[in-house]
């Protein structure tokens, strides 16, 4: 899944050209390689394949993707509505969604299966169980408007470019925290990755358009 989620900055580049017209130099696109291939060797602790994984991590690839360049499409036209930053839009996309998927859920589980799954978690964890649950929604929340913040300053392909770098900095920090071993193929991933990203930054600098 991670490996396949690694390719979001191609599905960016395509969405990107499709819907924003804007397209790179090829060199832009070659450094992408890099950071494609070291955050999947990064990734690979579990080397195994099966279609639903597949369809289901370029699934998330092309709505995220989708997401950003459609939000720094609607951003960047300047006639959204009153004092709607990064951050509003964000806000307003989030309740939309709310609304939109709180029928799909309640068609699928029900308010039954809902509740006894709460009950459930809230048995077995307690207060600490509540706490978890609302720190998780609260960062969760303050992760996403930090990635809008970001996109408000950055075009679609760069904003997924560091959100797939994300994922070399949460195994750095989960190698630091939790005390995971470090294993060579993890090191010689984030280390590609790393240096792609810095092959990225100066091609982009390079061969502004």
């Amino acid at each position: 899944g991670h490996i396949v989620k690694a390719s979001e900055p191609v599905v960016s580049s395509l969405l990107n050209f499709l819907f924003m017209g804007e397209l790179l130099h090829p060199m832009v696109y070659l450094s992408l390689v890099p950071i494609i291939g070291g955050v999947g060797l990064a990734s690979a602790s579990e080397l195994s394949f099966n279609w639903l994984c597949f369809g289901a991590a370029m699934g998330s690839n092309f709505g995220s993707a989708a997401r950003g360049v459609y939000s720094k499409k609607v951003m960047s036209g300047g006639k959204i509505g009153k004092n709607m930053n990064p951050s509003n839009v964000y806000a307003v996309l989030t309740i939309m969604a709310t609304f939109l998927l709180l029928p799909i859920a309640f068609a699928i589980e029900g308010p039954t299966a809902m509740l006894k799954g709460f009950h459930a978690a809230h048995a077995a964890g307690g207060v600490t169980f509540l706490w978890h649950m609302l720190y998780s929604g609260l960062f969760y929340y303050l992760y996403n408007e930090v990635a809008f913040l970001a996109l408000g300053q950055l075009d679609p392909v760069s904003h997924a470019v560091s959100n797939t770098m994300k994922r070399v900095v949460i195994i750095i920090t989960a190698i630091v925290v939790f005390k995971n071993p470090v294993t060579p193929l993890g090191v010689a991933g984030s280390s590609i990755a790393i240096v792609g990203t810095l092959l990225y930054s100066l091609a982009k600098n390079k061969f502004k358009r």
